[in-house]
């Protein structure tokens, strides 16, 4: 029968203040634990603005105190948002809820941030979901899912000319890829798909507009209709 741990290592979890310390530096936050250790902020009030913790609802309601307490923990972390805030602006707010206190404040990080946020996690097709909730509405366009994302913003044309380049070479390289005559591949299903099915299935899984792949494979039979007399004058001559 194994031995009950500790008490000093039963009390180092959950809200503990040698828990969450060790959490802030795991978490790559050593301002905001070096403040918790030196007394400046409480380890809950600083866990929360990593968003390793949540305050309980009765306790989120914006008030003078809560106000200065964050604006305190934001200069220590270096005047941005949050960890947690980040990832939310990202991926959007986790099963717990927004870490945001309002839709105006979630907005205003936004504006003041979206630079940075854009930089990160705006390119190569792919938008935060931020983006898809507050400014794709006034484009007509709304979340494809993650899997057309890349593709539905190409024919959108939402992205910029750069950024559209760099998309349009990888898809070309997979593309060709699958322009062997050998070329198989397995859809996860068992089944090994071969020829056209093959080539199907590959350009749904990268996400290949269908304009392109029509364009390309075109341009591909001009040219093996352009060397095909070639090919039959180099055999003749043999």
């Amino acid at each position: 029968m194994a031995e009950d741990p500790p008490a000093t290592q039963r009390r180092q979890q959950g809200n503990s203040r040698a828990y969450l310390i060790g959490r802030l530096k795991r978490s790559n936050q050593a301002d905001l634990a070096a403040a918790v250790e030196a007394g400046t902020v409480s380890a809950f009030a600083a866990a929360v603005q990593c968003g390793l913790a949540k305050r309980p609802p009765s306790k989120a309601a914006v008030t003078h105190q809560a106000r200065k307490r964050k604006i305190r923990l934001q200069a220590i972390a270096g005047g941005g948002l949050s960890n947690g805030e980040m990832m939310e602006l990202w991926l959007g707010p986790s099963l717990n809820g927004s870490l945001f206190n309002s839709r105006q404040e979630l907005e205003q990080a936004w504006k003041q941030h979206r630079d940075e946020i854009m930089a990160r996690w705006g390119r190569q097709g792919r938008r935060p979901q931020i983006w898809w909730e507050l400014e794709a509405p006034a484009l007509g366009l709304k979340w494809p899912g993650y899997f057309n994302e890349q593709s539905y913003l190409y024919d959108a044309g939402a992205l910029a000319a750069e950024e559209k380049a760099e998309l349009e070479r990888a898809w070309e390289m997979e593309f060709e890829r699958a322009q062997a005559p050998d070329f198989t591949l397995n859809d996860g299903s068992g089944e090994i798909l071969t020829g056209d099915r093959a080539r199907g299935a590959h350009y749904e899984h990268h996400d290949i507009p269908t304009a392109l792949v029509k364009r390309w494979t075109a341009a591909r039979r001009r040219r093996e209709r352009r060397s095909a007399p070639l090919v039959e004058e180099a055999v003749a001559i043999k």
